[in-house]
């Protein structure tokens, strides 16, 4: 895998991409991120190269192509983006909170967390990724919480981007996850297990406001 300084110097500059795009796989839809541009099409061209740097050299090049200076000027503070997915077809639009994962702690295919919106009352709880997995299989991931650690069983999602954690999102504000400043994950993969660290600080009012805009649709 691909850390250190190169990796976490290119990263936090693909972030708008990472976030609008794994929204975009998740729904099969177009994304819309408050501040951000929509990724350019060959993102998708990028996610499914196997090596690390090659992955990474690819990012680059579009970052190369794409506007620069608004981003540079205006940076988004928003460490938990409201994502809003707009459905082609009718029906209410798709919204979801989401935080990447640290750049100097993760893989490079772990994206980060992301909670949204159900057509059923309740929010869900994913990890969207990089690199896509086989849909609908299973993986297990174990979750570092403090000095708890347990496995969690979990379902890939129908576009392969995101596994299901099964839990609310509730535990992060009054669970047992309250307060806690990071989660440190592991997917167990047979090609080879995603590790990462999400920080959670400011999570509780990100959630406060996702559950408004749930409830506003």
């Amino acid at each position: 895998m691909l850390h250190g300084k190169g990796a976490g110097s290119i990263r936090p500059r693909i972030i708008p991409l990472i976030l609008a795009a794994a929204a975009s796989c998740l729904l099969g839809t177009t994304a819309v991120v408050a501040q951000q541009h929509e990724p350019p099409q060959d993102f998708e061209t990028c996610k499914t190269i196997a090596d690390d740097r090659g992955r990474l050299n690819c990012l680059k090049k579009l970052l190369a192509k794409a506007p620069s200076e608004a981003g540079e000027e205006n940076p988004s503070t928003d460490q938990w983006p409201l994502i809003t997915t707009h459905r082609p077809y009718g029906g209410p639009d798709a919204v979801a909170i989401m935080r990447t994962a640290d750049t100097t702690q993760s893989a490079p295919d772990l994206a980060g967390l992301m909670i949204r919106c159900q057509e059923k009352p309740g929010l869900e709880v994913l990890l969207a990724l990089v690199r896509p997995l086989p849909p609908r299989s299973r993986r297990d991931v174990v979750v570092t919480s403090g000095r708890t650690q347990s496995t969690l069983h979990t379902e890939i999602s129908e576009s392969g981007t995101a596994l299901v954690l099964p839990l609310d999102a509730t535990a992060f504000t009054s669970g047992p996850w309250r307060g806690l400043e990071e989660l440190a994950v592991r997917i167990n993969d047979p090609e080879g297990d995603i590790h990462g660290v999400i920080h959670l600080d400011g999570i509780a009012p990100a959630i406060a406001k996702l559950s408004t805009s749930c409830s506003s649709r």
